[in-house]
């Protein structure tokens, strides 16, 4: 049956010694006592191979057919929650090498009249690598066409897509992942709504709200503003380069610098430890997106940042 063919090849995966995932060992623990035949497939190769045996095998155990083992499923369930947990808590951090380079902002505010899929389009042309669509102007129903647009796009680039604060808009589009605010929804609640494969990025304006995002389990950090800027309300003095630094030294994780960030001075960002800069005006309100994410790209490759 699918749900013990889960369960015994999944529990074979052999992660990298330097990526722990004791929830292994349990569900090894746990099935050694119900004789389970051996699998005739090898063991999954990867981590998103392992995560799709264990949540198979989750959503098998919860059906009523399958309640052949009584409080032995209860222990199985929680082991295999705990499992998927851990896989895709690795498998985020697999991706962190995805946070570099230019990070450009898609809000529609802010395109000079154009239409907010014409500067995606520009901003992957030019060598983003990230992109977040930021919608404050439109319900999520009426956004869902864009961010599935913008999606697509994404993947045909091999670029990430980001939403900004609707996690049930990034689960339905299968977007890279989402970024929270401060006040937004916490991290946790948002890994409910979520695949354990999907990142979460969240803001910081204070050096001691890194380790708190860290501890939240964010995958990422943005701080900022690092100049001054008009695009975002913000309430917040630009950081300068010596809090840059602090917040380079705080930060364990991928760190986006974001606030007034051009083409001017993105160069002296990335020397100060940034691992991507977050733009929005400078795409979207340039002449040509195209060649002002291009420009970008070209400053942040220069001043020895990865692209």
């Amino acid at each position: 049956m699918i749900l013990t063919q889960c369960l015994e090849t999944a529990s074979r995966f052999a992660p990298a010694a330097n990526t722990p995932i004791p929830a292994l060992q349990d569900l090894k623990n746990a099935i050694s006592s119900l004789s389970l035949p051996t699998g005739a497939d090898g063991p999954p190769d990867t981590l998103s191979e392992a995560l799709v045996l264990a949540a198979t095998a989750r959503s098998a155990l919860s059906l009523p057919s399958e309640a052949i083992w009584g409080e032995t499923n209860t222990s199985l369930a929680g082991i295999l929650d705990d499992l998927m947990a851990q896989l895709g808590s690795a498998l985020r951090r697999e991706k962190a090498d995805l946070v570099r380079g230019l990070y450009v902002i898609i809000d529609p505010r802010i395109t000079r009249g154009r239409e907010p899929l014409e500067i995606a389009k520009g901003a992957l042309r030019g060598g983003a690598r990230m992109l977040q669509l930021r919608d404050k102007e439109h319900d999520k129903g009426e956004s869902l066409p864009l961010a599935r647009a913008i999606q697509e796009l994404c993947l045909e680039s091999g670029a990430s897509l980001i939403v900004n604060d609707h996690a049930d808009v990034a689960a339905v589009v299968g977007s890279a992942g989402m970024h929270v605010g401060q006040t937004d929804l916490p991290v946790a609640e948002a890994r409910k709504v979520l695949a354990h494969h999907q990142v979460v990025g969240r803001s910081n304006h204070e050096i001691e709200e890194i380790a708190e995002s860290e501890a939240m389990g964010a995958d990422h950090v943005a701080f900022g503003p690092i100049y001054d800027t008009s695009t975002k309300d913000v309430g917040y003095s630009a950081q300068g380069m010596e809090r840059l630094q602090l917040a380079r030294q705080a930060a364990k994780m991928p760190l986006v610098a974001i606030g007034g960030i051009t083409a001017e001075n993105a160069a002296v960002v990335i020397e100060n430890g940034a691992d991507a800069i977050c733009v929005t005006a400078s795409v979207g309100n340039a002449p040509d997106p195209e060649a002002a994410a291009a420009r970008l790209v070209k400053v942040i490759e220069d001043a020895g940042g990865r692209i």
